[in-house]
């Protein structure tokens, strides 16, 4: 009779196999997870990139919504502009500048108080960076702001950073021609279209109030933005640019003349003379026609 033993264990030759399909394992995982974990970072970080484009353009057109002119005062010497506009560069890496001044409070603060009008301006800097960053080749776009408003509403005040991965900031500026209002004083649809049309008539790259002797029928802004994410190994290959644009309908002010004040600095006037008893007596009957609601002050 023979007697046959049951082997135990397994032999070398299947651990060595085992151990491969494992490590073959471990190491498609691996590769999934790393994949998975490269773009979810990429994804993250080309969403907030493109997240602050819309809010940039929010911050922009609201001031733009709001700008403040008046006609000129003999008791102010303006040296600066309302409104001034200047394109730099070219179609594709445009670093345009816009300086004006709006009603919206300032950010900054003087001794507590906001000021209810606030000197505003966008302008673009290429960045100071080393050869090979990912920040090389790009610009920086700022928001300028003054508190209140002085002699100059196009110089001073300070710079915030809004973005500093900006390919271009572009604004054109759309006159209204007189031929487009009725007789009315309504503005034919047709004409309003073809008006801030781009590459209309009416389009233009600059904008002085000194000039125009008036604030702009509309203006178109226009920002690119590098979306491609820092860290992409081939971001210099694969860009990827998140393009803004935004038409924004300006205040209809009229010509800024003499005629035209919004707002007028008036020099003190001195006090009136207390009247003597007896010409205060002898008054009395024309203080109707000449009380305080009755001079226009409160208009």
């Amino acid at each position: 009779m023979i007697r046959r033993t049951r082997r135990q264990g397994f032999t070398l030759i299947e651990i060595t196999i085992a151990l491969l399909i494992t490590a073959i394992i471990m190491t498609s995982l691996g590769m999934i997870l790393k994949s998975t974990v490269t773009a979810k970072i990429s994804v993250e970080s080309e969403a907030r990139a493109r997240r602050l484009g819309p809010a940039i353009m929010a911050i922009i057109s609201r001031d733009l919504r709001n700008t403040w002119a008046t006609g000129p005062d003999d008791n102010v010497e303006m040296d600066g502009k309302w409104m001034l506009g200047e394109h730099n560069g070219g179609d594709d890496d445009a670093q345009d500048e816009l300086w004006f001044v709006t009603s919206i409070d300032s950010y900054l603060r003087y001794n507590g108080i906001s000021s209810d009008l606030t000197e505003v301006g966008y302008y673009v800097k290429e960045n100071k960076v080393d050869d090979g960053s990912p920040l090389d080749g790009l610009y920086s776009l700022y928001r300028r702001e003054d508190f209140s408003v002085d002699k100059r509403p196009d110089e001073g005040g300070l710079g915030l950073l809004l973005h500093d991965r900006v390919v271009s900031f572009r604004v054109w500026y759309y006159d209204l021609p007189r031929d487009a209002v009725t007789e009315e004083g309504k503005i034919d649809p047709a004409a309003l279209e073809e008006i801030v049309r781009r590459g209309s008539s009416s389009e233009l790259d600059r904008w002085d109030t000194d000039d125009e002797e008036r604030l702009p029928y509309a203006i178109r802004i226009e920002l690119i933005m590098d979306a491609t994410p820092i860290d992409a190994y081939n971001r210099r290959t694969h860009k990827r640019y998140a393009v803004y644009e935004s038409l924004v309908r300006m205040p209809d002010f009229p010509k800024l003349d003499e005629n035209f004040r919004l707002f007028t600095a008036q020099s003190p006037q001195p006090a009136a003379e207390t009247p003597a008893e007896g010409e205060n007596n002898g008054n009395n009957g024309n203080n109707g026609g000449n009380g305080t609601g009755g001079n226009g002050t409160g208009g």
